[in-house]
């Protein structure tokens, strides 16, 4: 690997910035000029902007020196984002950070307004903001929202993520002295530093307002699912592995699990891969068996189906037939496996009946909806 090194040492934003902005950059040159735009756009709070620039090889390094002195850039051959973020961090002057990927952005005041948080609250290591999810150009999607948890979150988290990075804001010191992001993980390198921060007494704060934009397009780690559900499972793994875990954080590892699990299970679903899928949604019902019979984790996971920036009550209904058919699927699946455990397998008809009655509830949503329009036909 080449060193990295650093362009720009003085940028003109700050000489003594209060945040870093840290931006991995890989190819990125569609969306790269907004990103940065957002966050030199940022007012109210001494500012410096880093770029690592991780081996691309698109027009990045031209839109890069078009901002002269305004950022800060290192460049290193391309090892991940993991490794882009670590890079960059140990560069930073800032006391507090902010993760900007190259394809989100930034809304003003989002830096002020969360570098306040941390200024007051001393006892809080990461605050987050609320998002809007984008198209690749920058059309809105409707979406779930943001868990808004705050304080001790890790029981919470270990559940599943609770913010995208660009929603984050971290105390740079607490970041390096765990070692910053697991630069052997590929994906969901995020998730696995905020539960060792989490771990460690990092406690969490949230802005409640969406104040940063994370876009959905073609070329994101979400669309490599069968690494995404692998990885969740080491880090799980990894995590669970630690002597010395509280009972509290120990009486969450089955709903962890679970929900890996059966987020793994859709998304395999949804791209076709139906015996990984299926071998997921055994793994899920195994590690919570009562999950097969609850009608909730059935809509749970109807939404789960759905693309990200989709995963709402709207486009499940839009699509009930093929949710339904793979949630009947699923659950037959499942009690059709071998050697099945007689606690899953005395399910049967409850776990049936769970399907059918999501699949009611859906169907009258779908008719509700549909109603107000046929009115305003009628209207006309």
């Amino acid at each position: 690997m080449r060193p990295v090194g650093v362009e720009t040492t003085t940028p003109r934003v700050s000489a003594s910035p209060r945040v870093s902005v840290i931006v991995p950059s890989y190819n990125a040159e569609r969306f790269l000029r907004a990103a940065l735009d957002s966050a030199l756009a940022q007012e109210g709070i001494a500012l410096e902007v880093l770029v690592a620039d991780d081996g691309s090889t698109d027009g990045t390094a031209a839109i890069l020196a078009g901002y002269g002195d305004r950022i800060r850039v290192l460049r290193q051959d391309h090892r991940g984002p993991a490794a882009a973020r670590n890079a960059a961090t140990r560069e930073a002057r800032g006391e507090y950070v902010a993760l900007l990927d190259a394809d989100d952005r930034f809304r003003p005041g989002k830096l002020a307004r969360q570098a306040a948080v941390l200024d007051a609250r001393p006892d809080v290591g990461l605050v987050y903001t609320g998002w809007d999810v984008v198209d690749a150009d920058g059309q809105p999607l409707p979406h779930q929202g943001w868990s808004r948890d705050e304080g001790d979150v890790l029981p919470r988290l270990l559940v599943g993520n609770l913010a995208h990075p660009v929603a984050v804001m971290l105390r740079r010191g607490p970041m390096l002295d765990a070692g910053g992001f697991d630069e052997t993980l590929q994906v969901n390198e995020d998730w696995e530093l905020f539960l060792r921060l989490a771990l460690h007494g990092g406690r969490w704060a949230c802005v409640d307002a969406p104040l940063c934009e994370y876009r959905v397009h073609g070329g994101q780690s979400h669309r490599r699912v069968q690494l995404v559900y692998a990885t969740r499972l080491r880090i799980l793994d990894g995590f669970f592995a630690r002597s010395g875990l509280s009972d509290a954080v120990r009486a969450v590892r089955a709903d962890a699990y679970h929900e890996a699990h059966l987020a793994g299970a859709a998304e395999l679903f949804a791209a076709s891969q139906r015996a990984e899928a299926q071998a997921a949604f055994v793994a899920a019902v195994r590690a919570r068996p009562q999950s097969l019979r609850d009608p909730r984790t059935m809509r749970r996971f109807a939404r789960l189906l759905q693309p990200t920036g989709w995963q709402h009550q709207a486009a499940v209904t839009s699509g009930w037939r093929e949710v339904m058919r793979t949630l009947w699927d699923a659950v037959e699946g499942t009690l059709a496996t071998p050697g099945l455990e007689a606690e899953i397998a005395g399910q049967r008809w409850a776990a049936r009946g769970a399907v059918l009655r999501t699949g009611a509830r859906l169907l009258r949503k779908r008719i509700g909806r549909a109603a107000p329009v046929a009115s305003r036909q009628d209207d006309r």
